[in-house]
């Protein structure tokens, strides 16, 4: 029952007994009891009931601590299950993932000497640029999204830094396979020697430009000798535009989990 508190100057009444409080706090202990007073004797009688009902501490603090446990038995069940679940999870085997789902148009043997294309844009670009820099707008050129044509290699985000190339049987059928550093070499050794080819051009057609500027011999000069260093070993350079070309080319495919 809502009560409605009537003041009188400096005290507080009942508005029911009109009995009078100085502090809120008493009478609001009280109302409890007239409010009590005015209930019927059936609706006594039901908060007896729901008062005896009413838990003690203790009870409430052996609740808490059984419904605790509880929720670690659950946890515990949701983990094993989740370890199961991973358990069965269907792993691929990437090899024959991309022997299955990717066709390339051409082998990659075929596409590093006829289908890596350099042009002069490139050297000029490594005139102005570091040698990295220009390997990899190589790169980007020449693996520029097609229509309808698929490259012979490719790398996924859930296999770090790994490369795989694809060379077609007689019969057509894919075959990948990881690459290893020799197939990095074939295509690093086929771009520097279309370079080579493409700097020679640039010069002979430039030639006029070099009598009369000896600034731009020396860019040239500089130029050449950053292409004549181009690294074919496992070393840290060749590390650098592997990785260069992985973070490039790397596709995700969320709903494939690989076998490792």
């Amino acid at each position: 029952m809502e009560f409605i508190t009537v003041q009188s100057s400096t005290k507080l009444c009942c508005v029911i007994c009109n009995k009078s409080y100085t502090k809120k706090s008493s009478l609001d202990k009280h109302k409890l009891l007239c409010d009590f007073k005015l209930k019927s004797q059936r609706e006594r009688q039901i908060d007896v009931e729901e008062l005896g009902d009413t838990p003690t501490h203790d009870q409430l603090v052996k609740i808490v601590q059984e419904l605790v446990l509880k929720q670690i038995k659950m946890d515990e069940k949701m983990e094993q299950m989740q370890k199961w679940i991973d358990k069965k999870k269907k792993k691929i085997n990437i090899i024959l993932w991309l022997n299955t789902n990717l066709i390339p148009t051409v082998g990659f043997l075929e596409w590093a000497n006829t289908g890596l294309i350099v042009n002069q844009s490139h050297f000029e670009n490594l005139m102005e640029n570091s040698l990295f820099q220009t390997i990899q707008q190589v790169f980007e050129d020449n693996l520029a999204e097609k229509s309808v044509f698929v490259y012979p290699i490719s790398c996924f985000s859930q296999k770090s830094n790994i490369f795989y190339i694809c060379e077609k049987q007689e019969d057509g059928t894919p075959e990948w396979r990881q690459l290893v550093l020799a197939d990095m070499v074939i295509m690093l050794k086929k771009l520097q020697n279309n370079m080579i080819k493409q700097l020679t051009k640039w010069k002979i057609e430039n030639q006029s430009k070099f009598d009369d500027n000896n600034k731009l011999s020396v860019i040239f000069n500089k130029s050449v000798i950053k292409l004549m260093n181009m690294s074919f070993t496992q070393d840290s350079t060749l590390g650098k535009i592997k990785n260069n070309l992985y973070n490039y080319l790397k596709i995700d495919l969320k709903s494939v989990e690989f076998e490792y």
